[in-house]
């Protein structure tokens, strides 16, 4: 997980052929799921660019942690694409079950003021495995693009 101290959570992009993806990790499953919501929001948008201004509710279901995961980031993928939403920031509220609910921050997307990176279509399974090394959750995420 990186070289010297390693920081307890955090994301980090990455390249995967014509695709793009995001290695996120945290101390707990929820703080994965930021992580990854992060990453996931700083490759379709600059967040610097966007006001934190409303916050939209995201909601998702999944048998397991992964498909969870997915749902949860492609709710995300969603609030952009579909419903027009630029988030600057993400919160996980509540984590249990078979189900996550969270609070995006942001603001109407607008592609004259906001710096708009890739149009990420999908969230893929392609390799994706939730892992747990000591007290670490790990995550390595790709994106249809």
């Amino acid at each position: 997980m990186g070289g010297g101290a390693q920081e307890r959570r955090g994301h980090q992009p990455f390249e995967h052929t014509a695709d793009v993806g995001v290695r996120a990790w945290g101390a707990s499953l929820g703080e994965l799921f930021e992580e990854a919501a992060r990453g996931l929001i700083s490759l379709m948008v600059a967040p610097e660019t966007v006001r934190p201004a409303s916050v939209r509710t995201v909601s998702a279901e999944g048998e397991e942690p992964d498909e969870l995961l997915v749902a949860w980031l492609n709710e995300i993928v969603f609030a952009f694409d579909a419903e027009h939403f630029a988030p600057a920031a993400v919160r996980v509220v509540r984590l249990e079950g078979g189900t996550v609910t969270g609070e995006l921050r942001g603001e109407e997307l607008d592609r004259a003021r906001h710096e708009v990176r890739h149009s990420v279509k999908a969230v893929t399974y392609h390799g994706l495995a939730i892992r747990e090394a000591g007290d670490i959750y790990e995550v390595r995420v790709i994106f249809d693009v």
